[in-house]
């Protein structure tokens, strides 16, 4: 009987150090960002785009800042990866969806934002709503890629919706808003185009950001450059609607930050995902977490991991 209660104490004493293991990884503590830039790109395999030869700027952010090496999408299509992104749920994959047949009431990073007193813009190339909104190359506008237009909580904010030559004038004026989405044409993000071209776009429109202020010592900005899917082969390769299952495939995340690990290589971490990856939900907690923002009603975020391994301190540089 007293054998029975020693291994029953120890079973207890294990328990309580798994369950604060998880509370503390769930809590990992941040640098405080000022401001948050995401930009998404389309369906490319992660051998494929992390390569040298085939996107050399992305490549040379990837080696000089942080690399998600074991980061997976969640789903096939589109449009579930850009829902889990925004809300932390992937709602539907069905990317035939538009704003008004699909129209969104979940919570979101931008409304998260917004009611925090801070700003956002969602800065998009071939706006069809905007007059002579163009891009760098001729593209077509797929509101998919698009997600703060499904969102019912912010979508009115139509000020807040801008061509995206719009982002290049309010860096040089260092008037960046507190998170700046930004939306590629659908030859910029390579779903139409070869890769070679969204490459092309990150060093036209992305360099700037990266040589400001904003990414210099003593700034507190945050780049993040995340693919949505991978070409749609390799394990896992499927449709889902639940979180984690990395049916989306392994794809490229590129994390850039004046508080970065210099050329850190990210092996993931959250065993909720398949092989303890990490994937858009954590990007949502890293995102709302590092804007001192809640992330209680971020569904799948909620309790994701911020990636905190990426960044060498939570102090100020």
């Amino acid at each position: 009987m007293k054998l029975l209660n020693n291994l029953l104490g120890v079973s207890v004493v294990l328990l309580l150090a798994t369950s604060l293991l998880i509370s503390s990884a769930s809590a990992q503590t941040l640098p405080s960002f000022g401001n948050v830039v995401i930009v998404v790109g389309e369906n490319v395999d992660y051998s494929t785009s992390y390569n040298s030869t085939n996107m050399p700027y992305l490549t040379s952010l990837a080696n000089a800042y942080g690399l998600g090496i074991n980061y997976y999408s969640d789903t096939h299509p589109s449009i579930g990866n850009y829902f889990n992104l925004t809300t932390g749920y992937i709602l539907t994959d069905d990317d035939s969806e538009t704003p008004q047949s699909f129209p969104v009431a979940k919570n979101n990073i931008a409304f998260e934002v917004q009611k925090a007193g801070k700003t956002w813009k969602d800065y998009v190339e071939s706006l069809p709503s905007v007059e002579n909104c163009g891009g760098v190359n001729s593209g077509t506008y797929y509101v998919r890629h698009d997600p703060l237009e499904y969102m019912k909580k912010v979508n009115k904010e139509k000020t807040n919706y801008v061509c995206f030559t719009q982002f290049a004038e309010d860096l040089a004026n260092h008037a960046l808003p507190t998170l700046s989405w930004l939306v590629p044409n659908g030859c910029d993000d390579a779903h139409d185009c070869p890769i070679g071209t969204f490459d092309a776009w990150l060093k036209s429109e992305v360099a700037p950001l990266v040589e400001s202020s904003y990414f210099q010592p003593g700034g507190t900005g945050l780049l993040i450059i995340v693919f949505d899917e991978n070409a749609t082969n390799g394990n896992p390769n499927c449709d889902t609607t639940v979180e984690g299952k990395g049916c989306g495939g392994q794809v490229e995340l590129v994390v850039v930050s004046p508080f970065s690990k210099k050329s850190y290589q990210s092996d993931g971490g959250d065993t909720r995902n398949y092989n303890k990856s990490y994937d858009a939900a954590d990007i949502l907690r890293l995102m709302a977490q590092g804007l001192g923002l809640p992330t209680t009603k971020l569904g799948w975020a909620a309790k994701g991991l911020p990636m905190a391994d990426f960044f060498s301190s939570t102090d100020k540089p």
